[in-house]
């Protein structure tokens, strides 16, 4: 079993199909979930994808929806979307609905709720899930981040530690030099 993807790269990458490419896309968007800086949601979708047109039926629709996704989440952190998302081949060929047996209401609605950046690629869908929830203060780390953080605050402590040793004896074997010297100059007198 493969791990979710964790940007869109990785979803590209995993999809052989349209179904993989439709899980793997809400798989991505799971995990996106668990990002809480622009830092690590910019990394998600930063990198060029592979085209899915050739692998399978839909497949330009489904490189459509990832130009989407990576412009839709810059919006959202207030930074400049990847230049890939603008290229010609991330747009769908004919418009593409979300419910194609909806009624004109429907698709009326589509038309107007979906987000700019789905128009654009002609895709319309009257929501779309977005689960970027930035949190005040650090991103969060893992387990082995902290471990690397508090293995550095520990060499830095010792380090400070060893130079006030090195300090403090370089000062005692100072005084007790100075001091015989005292003792020898005093018993010359």
């Amino acid at each position: 079993m493969t791990p979710r993807p964790t940007s869109l790269k990785e979803v590209a990458g995993q999809s052989g199909s349209l179904a993989d490419f439709g899980r793997n896309l809400r798989d991505w968007l799971h995990e996106v979930r668990r990002l809480s800086s622009r830092p690590q949601l910019e990394r998600a979708i930063a990198e060029e994808l592979p085209r899915l047109k050739g692998r399978f039926p839909g497949g330009k629709t489904a490189d459509a929806w990832l130009a989407a996704y990576a412009e839709h989440v810059s919006s959202r952190i207030n930074r400049m979307p990847p230049r890939w998302a603008f290229r010609a081949s991330r747009v769908a060929e004919e418009p593409w609905f979300a419910d194609e047996s909806a009624g004109p209401r429907l698709r009326a609605l589509a038309l107007i709720r979906s987000p700019l950046a789905f128009k654009r690629r002609n895709l319309y869908t009257p929501d779309v899930e977005l689960p970027v929830n930035l949190r005040p203060g650090r991103p969060r780390k893992t387990e082995e981040q902290k471990r690397e953080s508090n293995a550095e605050l520990q060499r830095r402590f010792r380090a400070r530690r060893r130079a006030e040793l090195r300090y403090l004896l370089g000062g005692l074997r100072k005084s007790a030099r100075s001091r015989s010297l005292h003792a020898v100059r005093d018993a010359y007198r």
